[in-house]
């Protein structure tokens, strides 16, 4: 803390009088908790040799003083308003400001040293991962699902031989946990542009072309198909799968969009490629409101992967809904998939994050497609997207957004797949 001189009343006597005091200035700003106060965009730098950040974070207005940044292991060197130290509290993971209440905007800029966390921050593998609320080992943060911010991203220090893929912006309103790089001997294979625009590519490692190519094989085509069925893409022009080095026997990806991570032991599976695809419009482009909607994350985009590309290569999609089908029996009928709550669940801890979420979400979308159609349940997605892009939602809004589409009454139908405690028999909605 850095701390500020007390406020004196002057006091003065002249030829035996006494001079009335001075007025007295008002008490300092002190650092004070505030977590509800939003941030609105994070400005990031990096020198991945030296290990040091610059953050400029701007938080929304306030009616209340103070703010609240998760910190993690941060060691904080200096915070700065217009230039000004800033009167602040690192303790316990978190960092509290002495800002006033404020109908504007306000910026801060906070300088600081961080550590390597293999699994929860940056690592030495050269890839960054802070899913799912492990931002502030990285940089200043709110790690609610719920929370968005728009992000620019510069980075430094990169080891001669090595190239440093990352999105220099993230211009529209993001989780925490979709920020990241990785930092490796990288070659960029080019798929092609979609209908809107938009720019598709692998970044691969020299020995991957092969696997990139594979998996890349119908990438553009189902980039396209989101584009056009459930509307613009958000978070920029060129985008694509990074290939990252996780360690041994890690499978699947994270959906850092623009540049989404894919295990480098999954770069050939096309519906991987897909699904991290796909978050760009569920789960980044519409966020979680609560962990609790996890399926409405994963759940949604495992069902666009299958539907994607059955669309665009019928033989491929087949396959991917044959795999779901044998995924589906690998879990008990009891696990969690839509915990009836919110703020209630650690996702980590509570045994949410699991294969359920994803296989009984999917499934619950296609008994929803086997019942009203396939091109319907598109409308109703797409419906959604342009209800709640940029903004958080609840798998009770996309029930909502069911009815009111489709005329039909999802509640039996999501008790049978995301609530119930047996594991259901694929096939339409009752």
């Amino acid at each position: 803390m850095r701390a500020l001189p007390l406020v004196v009343w002057l006091l003065a006597a002249c030829g035996g009088t006494t001079v009335a005091p001075d007025a007295p200035v008002d008490a300092p700003l002190l650092p004070t908790s505030n977590a509800a106060r939003e941030i609105v965009d994070t400005r990031l730098a990096f020198d991945v040799t030296a290990l040091t950040g610059a953050a400029t974070i701007t938080f929304g207005p306030s009616s209340d003083p103070g703010a609240t940044l998760e910190v993690g292991d941060l060691a904080i060197d200096s915070v700065k308003l217009a230039g000004a130290d800033l009167a602040f509290t690192a303790a316990t993971a978190r960092l509290d400001l002495a800002l006033p209440a404020s109908d504007q905007t306000i910026a801060v800029d906070v300088a600081y040293h961080y550590k390597i966390h293999e699994s929860q921050g940056a690592s030495t593998g050269g890839y960054t991962l802070i899913w799912p609320y492990y931002c502030g080992n990285l940089f200043p943060c709110h790690s609610r699902p719920d929370d968005g911010t728009t992000f620019t991203l510069d980075i430094t220090g990169v080891p001669a031989g090595k190239t440093a893929v990352f999105p220099p912006s993230i211009p529209a309103e993001a989780p925490s946990y979709q920020l990241a790089w990785s930092i490796d001997d990288y070659a960029e294979l080019a798929l092609g542009t979609t209908t809107a625009g938009t720019q598709v590519s692998i970044w691969h490692h020299g020995p991957e072309l092969a696997a990139a190519q594979q998996g890349g094989a119908h990438l553009v085509a189902a980039f396209d198909w989101l584009e056009q069925t459930l509307g613009p893409y958000r978070f920029g022009n060129k985008v694509g799968t990074v290939s990252v080095k996780w360690p041994a026997g890690a499978f699947g990806g994270m959906e850092h969009h623009p540049r989404w991570h894919v295990a480098a032991a999954a770069l050939r599976d096309e519906e991987t490629n897909v699904h991290e695809a796909a978050h760009g419009w569920f789960g980044d482009g519409i966020r979680i409101q609560c962990w609790e909607d996890f399926v409405l994350s994963e759940g949604t985009v495992s069902y666009l992967a299958g539907r994607a590309l059955e669309v665009v290569a019928p033989d491929v999609g087949a396959a991917v809904w044959d795999s779901y089908a044998t995924r589906l029996t690998s879990f008990g009928g009891t696990a969690k998939v839509w915990p009836r709550s919110c703020g209630a669940i650690d996702i980590l801890d509570d045994d949410l994050f699991t294969t359920a979420p994803y296989m009984r979400g999917a499934f619950f979308y296609r008994a929803l497609a086997l019942k009203v159609g396939a091109d319907k349940v598109d409308q109703v997605l797409a419906t959604f997207y342009a209800a709640h892009a940029g903004k958080a939602a609840t798998m009770d809004d996309m029930l909502a957004t069911i009815q009111s589409v489709t005329g039909y009454d999802p509640t039996a139908c999501a008790a049978t797949w995301l609530t119930s405690t047996t594991r259901p028999v694929p096939g339409p909605c009752p």
